[in-house]
């Protein structure tokens, strides 16, 4: 990728942020982690969504490339040195990592957000999610316990003390849906919201800048765990197999992190509109990301056992005992082919081939090869990057529209709630005078509905208005925000 001179204008700033992501950035990696496979489907929902012209809207001009200063010594000692700790744990090639000085560009604290979200690892346990039940990660009778336990020991992620103290990865977790609403989960989205609101309502600049940089650290980390019910493994509740009967984790992840790396990912695809936060994941319609990914894809832990060939046995017979080794119903099995034997065949299905199969003569025996790999991510990676883009742009779709008027030395804004939400609330009105430090205006709290406006009559010496709403509709919670700067 070549950076040139940029135009000015949101499509190259947008290209910008492009550019400093693959110039701190390897073009592919060994193996799959956050920091190759997550980093990349974030930063291209970032691109298709609106959040670049939302943080300029909150004084912010470079948008996703604005510069913001994490203040760690505004929080306390506990929070600080564990918060430190895991964003010392990003590598610092891959341009998301902030500076010494706790300063990174506003996009890059999105995609460190998105990293951050694996970081523990064990910390993976409450990203799955089966959309028929509701249920996270499970445990069954597949492996004992104690055979899990000699497994994390040899594998070396795990130490004797962290076992004794139950603090090492289990085979049960929270569903995502509930991880990503869980008090315990610091990027999750009440912690968005919260520190959304609290960037425009903190009194000191500092403050809210270190609030903002909390909120975006708290979106990528609910995006990539969308992300991750687009991973067969997660939606098919398939950690036994497809994670741990390997040395070098999912065969399907590892494949995605050779092939495409980070900067190589595909655009996203087509954005993808949801009615609220859940039905991104999963939704009666069937449309969740979770629900396409498990009914069109198996995976490793999830494929049919293979199946004996006597002398007697028939095409109907294979696909009968085949269809009746699976975990989940889907995708179907119709279409087998078993001449010529000793050949590699396919099950294709929508153009896409799903599954391998071969016949010694003695058996067919069913697995996932690259070839499969090759066409599962095609199909998932830029559907997935829309899904993300489609909550992002959800996540931020209140705005309070901002607008300057004034005659004979007065000066008036109008505030008006945007019609992308569909109940309205209270606006707060803060102001700044010269110092930065920001007040509330006593007397200006308004109720708004959808479309509706309010004027606000500004005080002398008033430098800058910032508005706040928080409430909810149908597609759940928001927070609208707007500033302006008075000339």
């Amino acid at each position: 990728m070549k950076c040139t001179g940029l135009v000015a204008g949101t499509r190259s700033t947008l290209a910008a942020f492009a550019c400093a992501g693959a110039l701190f950035s390897s073009p592919a990696a060994r193996a799959y982690e956050p920091a190759t496979t997550h980093a990349g489907l974030t930063e291209r929902a970032l691109e298709a969504s609106r959040l670049h012209n939302v943080i300029a809207r909150l004084g912010r001009p470079l948008g996703l490339l604005e510069p913001l200063r994490l203040g760690l010594d505004l929080v306390d000692q506990d929070e600080r040195r564990a918060l430190q700790a895991r964003l010392d744990s990003l590598d610092p090639a891959g341009g998301y990592r902030p500076g010494p000085d706790g300063e990174a560009g506003a996009g890059h604290w999105v995609v460190a957000g998105a990293v951050l979200a694996m970081t523990p690892p064990e910390q993976g346990a409450n990203h799955f999610l089966d959309p028929a039940s509701g249920r996270g990660l499970r445990d069954d009778p597949g492996l004992s316990g104690v055979a899990h336990t000699l497994r994390l020991l040899f594998d070396g992620g795990t130490s004797v003390r962290e076992l004794a103290a139950g603090t090492a990865f289990s085979l049960d977790g929270k569903s995502a849906l509930d991880w990503i609403e869980s008090p315990g989960n610091d990027l999750g989205v009440p912690v968005f919201f919260d520190n959304w609101e609290r960037a425009v309502t903190l009194p000191e600049p500092r403050e809210r800048e270190s609030a903002l940089v909390r909120a975006l650290l708290a979106l990528g980390g609910v995006m990539a765990v969308l992300e991750d019910v687009g991973e067969p493994a997660f939606v098919r509740n398939d950690f036994r197999v497809a994670f741990l009967q390997r040395n070098e984790g999912s065969a399907y992840e590892q494949f995605v992190a050779e092939r495409y790396g980070r900067t190589g990912l595909p655009p996203a695809a087509t954005l993808v509109p949801r009615p609220n936060i859940v039905s991104f994941f999963a939704s009666d319609d069937g449309q969740g990301l979770a629900n396409r990914t498990q009914r069109r894809f198996f995976s490793e832990g999830t494929i049919p056992t293979d199946i004996s060939l006597e002398r007697d046995t028939t095409l109907a017979d294979v696909v009968r005992r085949a269809r009746e080794s699976l975990v989940l119903s889907s995708p179907t099995l119709s279409g087998l082919v078993l001449r010529p034997a000793e050949h590699r065949h396919y099950l294709v299905l929508e153009g896409r081939r799903v599954l391998a199969y071969e016949n010694s003569g003695t058996q067919v025996h069913f697995l996932l090869d690259d070839v499969v790999y090759a066409d599962m991510a095609r199909a998932l990676l830029p559907e997935i990057a829309g899904y993300a883009a489609g909550l992002l742009n959800h996540l931020l779709r209140a705005s309070l529209e901002l607008t300057l008027a004034g005659n004979k030395g007065t000066t008036k804004v109008t505030v008006r709630l945007g019609s992308d939400v569909k109940e309205g609330g209270v606006v707060r009105v803060f102001v700044e005078y010269g110092s930065g430090r920001r007040r509330e205006l006593p007397g200006t709290a308004a109720t708004l509905a959808p479309g509706g406006e309010m004027v606000v009559d500004l005080p002398a010496g008033v430098k800058k208005l910032a508005t706040v709403l928080r409430g909810s509709d149908a597609g759940g919670p928001f927070v609208a925000a707007g500033e302006v700067t008075v000339p």
